[in-house]
């Protein structure tokens, strides 16, 4: 833990940007959203919008950018792989908790005034709104640890094998997606596979599989990046 604070504060000279292009973005995203639905006056429902997903997919495009940036940096000045990916990890939790109780209290602040006063539903997506505030809470923080994990996965392989893995990786996501999709149609699953999700409660939906999808990708990375060069 020593080496690891120390590393993460190293990341955290860039916070500005960490914080204010994820934030910015979204801002953006929710305005556009605001002004386009009050502009079709009362529809008479509830409006749902996926303007939400932007400030995910962001961080997890500035994951990536975080690995191949700092990772060299920090290498240079004497940071262990180990105290890097460690620091990593915990900046991202971090930031996936912080950010999830900002989008919670958006969420209630957008109930209380029954959708922004339009009916727009944008911080509290059907199916995705718990009931139990700490499960919600998980709820928007899960899928930041999902992403950025993935994020952090694409900028080692990067550093690990260049821009050849980046294409490997393209290549292996296709086959294999591709020869799932072929053998699933081929025996006929999709309407059984269909059910078994729509069996799952919604808290393993949301919560259990993004983890453990979250952890995997640790696990697949760590020895990854222990052999990454600079």
């Amino acid at each position: 833990m020593n080496r690891v604070l120390p590393a993460a504060r190293l990341q955290l000279v860039t916070w500005r940007n960490m914080v204010g292009w994820p934030w910015g973005i979204l801002a953006a995203s929710f305005a556009v959203n605001v002004a386009f639905y009050a502009s079709m006056g009362d529809l008479g429902r509830t409006t749902v919008t996926g303007g939400l997903v932007c400030i995910y997919m962001v961080l997890l495009v500035a994951l990536v950018q975080s690995v191949t940036q700092w990772f060299p940096f920090a290498l240079g000045l004497g940071v262990t792989r180990r105290a890097f990916y460690l620091s990593h990890l915990l900046l991202l939790a971090a930031q996936a908790l912080l950010y999830a109780v900002v989008l919670y209290l958006l969420g209630v602040v957008e109930a209380a005034t029954g959708g922004w006063w339009i009916e727009l539903r944008f911080f509290g997506i059907p199916g995705l709104f718990l009931d139990n505030p700490v499960l919600q809470l998980l709820a928007y923080a899960v899928p930041f640890l999902l992403l950025g994990t993935l994020g952090t996965a694409v900028g080692v392989v990067f550093k690990r094998w260049g821009t050849t893995g980046l294409f490997v990786l393209g290549l292996f996501g296709i086959l294999v997606g591709g020869a799932l999709a072929t053998l699933v149609t081929w025996q006929g699953w999709w309407a059984a596979i269909g059910s078994w999700f729509a069996g799952q409660g919604p808290a393993v939906l949301i919560l259990g599989w993004p983890a453990l999808l979250s952890l995997l990708l640790v696990a697949v990375t760590y020895p990854m990046i222990r052999r990454a060069t600079p």
